[in-house]
C-alpha cells in the first residue's frame, strides 16, 4: 500500500524497484537528461549485484539524497552524486578523489534550513487537508509546475498538507503542515542506531518548531516494504523514544503514530493492522505515553463503500481503549481518497466510476469523517501521480483532483476539484466541536454545522431513487439549497466556477418544516442571511 509516496522509511525497497522514466522538463537540455537515465539505470544495475552491506548501506544514501537534489530542480547534484555512487560501488580509485559523505551532506543542506513563516493557529482544527501535493513530480514533473500546484493548493482552500520534510520549503506560507520523521538516510530499521538518529530528529524539530506542530513515525510501519514489519516490540521502542525527543524539543508539538494501511472494505479487530496496534501498545502501554494523534488510512474502495471509515475506526477504537486509550480524546488523522476511470489493483476489483462518482466521494467522505469524529480528512493529491508502483492502472493514478496528461491525456481540473472548492467555502469556519448528525437511517444522511451563527445542513441519500426527507429547521425561515457538485459531466466543461453550482431559494412552511427529494449527490441547505 501507498505510504506517503516514497517514504523514507521504505529507501531499500524503492532503490530495487526504482525504474525511472527520463525527466526532461525541468532540466537544462535533453542530453543531460538522457546521461541521468542512463547513469541511474547503471547504478542500479550494480546495487541489485552488490553484497556488501556497509556499501548497499551507504549507496542507498546517495540514491536518496539523488531524488532529493533532483525534485529540488538541481539536476547536476543528482548527476554528481550518481556517478560517485557508481565509482563508489566499483571501488575504483576514482572513488578516492569523491568525498560521498560531503556531498551527501551538502545535499542534505538545504532541508536542514529552518522553513519560513508560522503556525497558523486560526485554521489549526480544520478537517481540510491535502497528501503530497508534489508527490506527481517524481514520475512527471514536466505536467505542472510547483508554483502551479501552490496555486491550486490556495485556490482550493486547503487548510493542511501532509508532506515529506524536504519538499516543506515549497509550500505557501499560510498553510499548516503535517510531516513525518523516518529513520533518516543510512538508518534503516528495525535496528535504529539511535546514537546517530536522536541528533538527526532533533536538528528537524529544532529547524521547523514554528512552522510545523505535528510529526508521523514513520508511516505504514507494518507495511510490506517497512522494515518494522514483524518488529512492532522495536517500532514501540523506536516510537517511545521519538516521542521523547520531539517533546523535549518542542513540548507543544504533536506525536502522531505511523498511519495503518487500509486497503479494500473489510477491518476486523484479527486483521494485520490490528494485530500490529495490539503489539505496539502492549509492550509500550506501561512505559508511558507514546503518541497524542492516531492516524489510519483507506484506499481502493468504491464510491457506495465510503461508510468503511467507521468499520475500521470502530475496530481500532476498540483495541485502544483495551489498552486504556481514549481515541474520542485525541485528534484522528485520515489519509484516503476516491478515483475515478477504471483503474486495476492487484488484490482488488474496482467498478468504474465517473468524475461525478469522484466529486460525489469528496464530500461524503469528508462529511462523514467529520461527524464520526475524524479531526483531519488528508486527500490524496492535486496533480495525479503517473505509473505509480511502476503500474500505469494503479488506483493512486487516479485519486487526485486534476488529471495528469501522461495518464489518459486530460489536463483539466476534475469535477471533484471544483466540489472540493466549494465544500471548503461553504463548511470552513465551522464550529467543529458542534456539528451534529441529525439522520443516518433508512439510506439517509442529514449532518448540520454551525458557522457563524448559522445553520447549515449537508444531505444526501444512498438509496437508488430520490427519497423525500423533512426536516425541521426551527427558526430558518428562508433557506438556500446548493447541489455540492456541478450539474455537467467533466470539470472540463466548467468556464466559471461562480456560475457552475445550482442554488435554489426555499421556505419553510408555518412549523418550521422543509421537504426535498434527498438523492446521491449532496446538497448544502444554508439559513439566509
Amino acid at each position: 500500500m501507498k505510504i506517503f509516496f516514497l517514504s523514507l522509511v521504505i529507501l531499500l525497497a524503492i532503490v530495487l524497484a526504482y525504474v525511472p522514466q527520463p525527466r526532461a522538463a525541468p532540466l537544462p537540455m535533453p542530453p543531460v537528461a538522457d546521461d541521468i537515465h542512463v547513469k541511474i539505470m547503471e547504478f542500479k544495475g550494480m546495487l541489485s549485484r552488490q553484497t556488501d552491506k556497509e556499501k548497499i548501506k551507504k549507496a542507498i544514501e546517495i540514491d536518496r539524497k539523488s531524488k532529493e537534489a533532483f525534485d529540488s530542480g538541481n539536476p547536476a547534484l543528482t548527476l554528481k552524486l550518481i556517478s560517485a555512487g557508481i565509482a563508489y560501488l566499483k571501488g575504483n580509485d576514482a572513488a578516492n578523489a569523491v568525498n560521498i559523505d560531503a556531498l551527501i551532506n551538502a545535499a542534505g543542506a538545504a532541508a536542514d534550513a529552518p522553513l519560513s513563516g508560522r503556525f497558523n493557529h486560526l485554521y489549526a482544527d480544520s478537517p481540510f487537508g491535502i497528501l503530497g501535493p508534489y508527490e506527481y513530480w517524481m514520475a512527471s514533473p514536466e505536467v505542472a509546475s510547483k508554483e502551479a500546484i501552490n496555486t491550486m493548493l490556495l485556490d482550493l482552500g486547503a487548510k493542511w498538507v501532509a508532506e515529506l520534510p524536504f519538499e516543506l520549503k515549497n509550500l505557501p506560507r499560510d498553510i499548516n503542515i503535517y510531516t513525518r520523521v523516518g529513520t533518516f538516510p543510512g538508518l534503516f530499521p528495525p535496528n535504529i542506531d539511535y546514537d546517530r538518529y536522536i541528533p538527526l530528529l532533533k536538528n528537524q524539530v529544532a529547524s521547523f518548531k514554528d512552522r510545523v506542530k505535528y510529526y508521523e513515525i514513520d508511516t505504514e510501519p507494518l507495511g510490506k516494504f517497512s522494515g518494522w514489519d514483524g518488529n512492532a516490540v522495536k517500532y514501540a521502542v523506536f516510537l517511545k523514544r521519538s516521542y521523547g525527543v520531539i517533546k523535549s524539543v518542542c513540548p507543544e508539538c504533536y506525536v502522531v503514530l505511523g498511519g495503518l494501511p487500509g486497503a479494500g472494505v473489510a477491518a476486523s479487530p484479527s486483521d494485520a493492522n490490528s494485530r500490529f496496534l495490539h503489539e505496539i501498545l502492549k509492550d509500550g502501554a506501561s512505559s508511558g505515553k507514546l503518541f497524542d494523534v492516531f492516524a489510519f488510512k483507506q484506499h481502493f474502495h468504491g464510491l457506495k463503500d465510503y461508510r468503511i471509515i467507521k468499520s475500521r475506526l470502530d475496530v481500532y477504537r476498540k483495541i485502544l481503549s483495551d489498552y486504556g486509550v481514549n481515541i474520542d480524546k485525541m485528534p484522528v488523522f485520515l489519509e484516503t481518497a476516491l478515483y475515478d476511470g477504471t483503474p486495476r489493483a492487484r488484490e482488488f476489483t474496482l467498478p468504474p466510476q465517473t468524475e461525478t462518482d469522484q466529486a460525489i466521494g469528496v464530500v461524503k467522505t469528508y462529511v462523514y469523517a467529520i461527524s464520526i469524529g475524524i479531526t483531519r480528512v488528508y486527500w490524496n493529491g492535486v496533480m495525479e501521480l503517473y505509473k505509480f508502483g511502476g503500474n500505469p492502472y494503479d488506483p493512486f493514478n487516479f485519486y487526485a483532483l486534476v488529471n495528469n496528461k501522461k495518464n489518459d491525456g486530460n489536463s483539466h481540473k476534475k469535477l471533484a476539484y471544483y466540489t472540493y472548492k466549494k465544500m471548503v467555502e461553504t463548511l470552513e469556519g465551522s464550529n467543529w466541536k458542534l456539528t451534529e448528525t441529525i439522520r443516518d437511517s433508512d439510506g439517509v444522511f442529514i449532518c448540520r454545522f454551525l458557522k457563524g451563527g448559522r445553520h447549515i445542513w449537508v444531505v444526501w441519500s444512498d438509496n437508488q431513487q430520490a427519497t423525500p426527507v423533512t426536516l425541521n429547521l426551527a427558526a430558518a425561515s428562508k433557506v438556500n439549497i446548493t447541489m455540492s457538485v456541478p450539474k455537467v459531466f467533466s470539470g472540463k466543461q466548467i468556464a466559471d466556477y461562480d456560475s457552475a453550482f445550482v442554488t435554489t431559494a426555499a421556505a419553510t412552511d408555518d412549523t418550521g418544516d422543509l421537504t426535498i427529494r434527498a438523492a446521491s449527490v449532496p446538497v448544502y441547505i444554508e439559513e439566509a442571511q
